[in-house]
């Protein structure tokens, strides 16, 4: 037990460390230098700082959340991103254990931080990122494949290859969810057009998707999708919901309250079994209902959107996707 905690405490220190080196990535990329040079410095004073001025969460809690020059505050981002990526280092590490696998998620883990630290900064997603993430899922594809040809090969079992192993090995599921995420994403962000003049997504969330499609297969691709809209709203709506009511748009709150609380009261019914599939009657009154009332309210949205796109509010759809990467990657 004691040995254990120790391995699990040296992964939680490297995965401090690995942040800090993050929170440098993350930082360098939005001002174009390079990662190596020159030395880790203040970027308000430009003093270089000490090596014990760099030591992960403990140097910001010494200096107090300020520089040890100029004394002006230093971002909150440094510590979140080091803790943030010690604990996920950690819970990789207790799911794959000693493995290729471990090697691989801890890679991927960096670069998902790294893609949503620059998208919630600066609403901006770098192709280097995104490609080198669609890269590490392909040849991780790979590396699962030809593992799984050794071990068929050394326990005597033929290689038969058939429609079916073309099919469904590891490449071929990672090409396909490549292809996938690239096409949900690009259809989505383009039926924006359609609704509020605008795309729906960034670019950049395209390649998200295409990387998550090759690190997952198109099938638990589907799912991550899903899960990432679930955590977006989750997000969103309070914001949607303080920005009716600051411009005093009643009309589209209203509509919106109406049709949330009969959306709840159509499931919650159905959950109980006071509504249900078998009563097709009442069943096909309270769809048509909840259908008319989300139009409706969907209608007002989109008017009000239209009518005042300064109204808009931008919500980055890449940390969601990452935040349910790192969802499916630990359960």
């Amino acid at each position: 037990m004691g040995a254990l905690i120790a391995i699990l405490a040296l992964v939680f220190i490297t995965g401090l460390c690995i942040g800090s080196f993050l929170n440098v990535v993350i930082l360098r990329t939005l001002s174009e230098e390079s990662i190596v040079f020159p030395a880790s410095k203040c970027p308000k004073c430009q003093n270089p700082l000490k090596w014990w001025h760099n030591i992960p969460v403990i140097s910001y809690i010494c200096l107090k959340g300020k520089c040890a020059f100029c004394k002006e505050p230093i971002s909150i981002q440094y510590p979140i991103i080091e803790l943030l990526t010690g604990i996920i280092y950690t819970l990789l590490f207790m799911k794959f254990g000693v493995s290729v696998d471990t090697l691989f998620a801890w890679v991927i883990a960096s670069l998902l931080i790294v893609i949503a630290g620059t998208d919630i900064k600066e609403k901006v997603v770098y192709d280097v990122h995104t490609y080198t993430l669609i890269a590490v899922g392909l040849v991780y594809a790979m590396v699962v494949t030809g593992l799984s040809f050794w071990q068929m090969h050394n326990a005597g079992t033929p290689i038969e290859f058939s429609k079916y192993l073309v099919l469904n090995n590891p490449i071929t599921n990672s090409l396909l969810g490549i292809i996938a995420g690239a096409l949900i994403l690009e259809i989505c962000a383009r039926a924006g057009y359609l609704i509020a003049g605008t795309r729906a997504f960034g670019e950049g969330d395209t390649f998200i998707a295409a990387g998550l499609g090759a690190l997952f297969g198109w099938r638990t691709l589907l799912v991550v999708l899903a899960l990432s809209v679930v955590i977006q709203v989750v997000i969103f709506l309070p914001i949607f919901i303080s920005g009716l009511v600051k411009n005093k748009d009643w009309k589209t709150l209203i509509s919106f309250g109406i049709f949330a609380l009969f959306a709840i009261a159509f499931y919650t019914l159905q959950h109980f079994r006071v509504i249900t599939i078998e009563n097709i009657a009442l069943y096909t009154i309270g769809a048509i209902i909840l259908a008319i009332l989300g139009i409706i309210s969907c209608v007002l949205i989109f008017k009000g959107l239209r009518e005042h796109p300064e109204n808009r509010t931008y919500m980055p759809f890449g940390p969601a996707m990452v935040a349910a990467a790192f969802i499916a990657l630990i359960l």
